[in-house]
């Protein structure tokens, strides 16, 4: 449902300055807050009144002291406006469009739109999602964009301000003296993540992929149901699988080990992604995955699913990590830099003296170098492949698509050993990576791994706690591989979703190549020559940049739904 509220004002008829217009999420340390703001909560503990007395307190910045999945609208009667607010991974969607006296806001999109009447595309979104498959706060339509996430967004009749309220800690650094320190201190806030996340009295599904982050969540959550610790009645595990898959044993291993029921949904009967489901407000990979397990949801009554989501980036799960040596150049280490140089070279197979320049050039103040220099050793979400088809003058992305708003180059504020995970995860956080997509946005789609006291100590922990070479996820193994089967502590690499894209993308571009025009190509986004030669070969089973080519797909089928989408569209009401 879309609301509205205008920028007219009455005075307000009790002490209350502020009241909440809308609330949504969940708020992990209540008990700490209820403490801190007793004075302020007319006894009222709720999670809605928690915030609105946090913020008449503290103002913006006290919206830092939040900790949870949530999004709320606050209307300030003191400065009359109207606060809206995203946590800081921008888990619980918000979206607005502010006119004139006006703002409109909704967790939907769809709401959003059918209440504006906007229909008009933005072509820097087109842009981002035909690169990257989305656009740092933007939506698809022109004038309606997301609240970004750490950040406030207040409309009043002065205009309108964005505020960020959460930073990436780039100063914090946590040295212990053994690596047991780091290891119990994470079990203490792993076991915390997951647990404030089964607070729920009904039961809970559980991804399981047989990999290291979602097999954890789910032994975890296990533990936690037998102790009495968690809320939830029930866990059952949900694994996507496809024939000769390397993770069904791993899946079953974990199953046995649990005692747990595992659903299964089969990429041969639901495809990754199909002509009829792609999205409605928005185009979304994996459409016919989500709808099936909301369905799934509804008929086992589960409110909460949770995901290994964001794992990989947080437990150091890289194969090359040697820009580690750079933490060593800066302090003119020269001679451990050179060992550590040689211990990557030989995980990597490179010369060392590559290595050595890499982390030299990196070591150099921001003023000798650019962003450029990291573009492939940071991991960032830059295309893999050149081939886009994108018309020259989308081609090139900006770095500077909502000034003051995105994360941008702000990563680059950290030591040059830590500018890959900061880079990575002011990205997640600025595309909403986290975000559940709309088939699942009644569900609370949480994961453990975004818990932002253990995202915030990891990112804190020195690399080579967490990485070293030939050792990814050193201290997630170390700290964790108790709560593991045999089978999975010997697990070293993941199966991939190759064989199910290829399955789901063929008959799509067939069916486009069938086709006697493009959408994209008519409004000028894309090259009609470009696109059929790849879409050819991709049904030939040749190179073709599949990962980009397939967000052409997506978007291309998505056009074509709009004009069905459109009938489902909500009538607004007034605040």
């Amino acid at each position: 449902m879309s609301t509205q509220a205008t920028l007219n004002w009455n005075p307000p008829n009790d002490r209350q300055t502020s009241e909440v217009l809308h609330w949504d999420g969940r708020l992990d340390n209540r008990d700490d807050l209820l403490l801190l703001l007793r004075d302020r909560l007319q006894d009222d503990g709720s999670n809605a009144a928690l915030a609105r007395a946090t913020y008449e307190r503290y103002g913006i910045e006290g919206f830092v002291r939040l900790i949870g999945d949530w999004s709320l609208v606050l209307r300030d009667h003191a400065n009359r406006a109207i606060v809206l607010a995203s946590d800081f991974a921008g888990i619980r969607p918000l979206y607005y469009h502010a006119r004139p006296e006006r703002v409109f806001w909704s967790k939907n999109l769809s709401s959003l739109v059918g209440a504006t009447g906007i229909t008009d595309l933005d072509e820097d979104y087109i842009r981002g999602f035909l690169l990257f498959g989305g656009c740092p706060n933007r939506t698809p339509y022109k004038d309606i964009y997301p609240v970004p996430s750490g950040h406030t967004v207040t409309v009043s009749s002065a205009g309108m301000k964005i505020r960020r309220f959460w930073h990436l800690p780039f100063g914090d650094e946590i040295r212990y003296a053994t690596l047991r320190r780091y290891e119990e201190h994470l079990r203490t806030l792993f076991r915390e993540a997951v647990t404030v996340r089964l607070q729920t009295e009904g039961p809970v599904l559980a991804e399981l992929s047989g990999g290291l982050d979602s097999s954890s969540v789910v032994l975890m959550a296990t533990c936690l149901l037998r102790s009495g610790t968690a809320k939830a009645t029930r866990l059952t595990g949900l694994s996507y699988t496809w024939r000769n898959s390397l993770d069904e044993q791993f899946i079953r291993e974990v199953e046995s080990f649990c005692g747990i029921e595992s659903i299964r949904v089969s990429t041969h009967d639901i495809p990754l992604m199909s002509e009829s489901s792609v999205g409605r407000a928005t185009p979304e990979i994996f459409n016919p995955i989500h709808t099936a397990v909301a369905a799934l949801a509804r008929d086992r009554n589960a409110k909460v699913i949770l995901t290994g989501l964001n794992g990989d980036l947080m437990m150091g799960n890289w194969f090359d990590d040697s820009l580690q040596v750079a933490a060593s150049m800066r302090r003119f280490r020269l001679g451990r830099a050179c060992e550590e140089a040689l211990a990557w070279s030989k995980i990597l197979r490179l010369p060392v003296h590559s290595i050595l320049w890499q982390a030299l050039r990196a070591a150099l103040p921001p003023s000798f170098t650019s962003a450029a220099v990291y573009s492939v050793a940071d991991g960032s979400f830059a295309p893999r492949s050149s081939e886009t088809s994108l018309l020259p003058r989308f081609g090139e992305p900006t770095r500077d698509w909502e000034p003051g708003i995105s994360f941008s180059d702000v990563w680059m504020q950290a030591t040059p050993e830590r500018r890959k995970y900061f880079r990575c995860l002011s990205t997640i956080l600025e595309m909403r990576v986290l975000q559940p997509p709309e088939a699942l946005q009644n569900i609370e789609y949480a994961h453990p791994f975004a818990h932002r006291p253990l995202v915030e100590f990891l990112v804190a922990v020195p690399p080579d706690i967490l990485c070293r070479p030939g050792e990814p996820r050193r201290l997630m193994r170390s700290a964790l591989s108790d709560l593991w089967p045999a089978k999975l502590r010997a697990r070293r690499s993941k199966g991939l979703f190759n064989a199910p894209w290829q399955e789901a993308l063929k008959p799509l571009a067939r069916v486009l190549l069938n086709t006697g025009h493009l959408h994209l190509a008519e409004r000028g986004f894309v090259d009609r020559s470009s696109v059929v030669s790849r879409l050819q070969r991709l049904s030939a089973g040749l190179d073709c940049n599949e990962s980009q080519l397939r967000q052409i797909i997506l978007l291309e089928l998505w056009l074509r739904s709009r004009t069905d989408t459109r009938s489902h569209r909500q009538i607004p009401q007034a605040a």
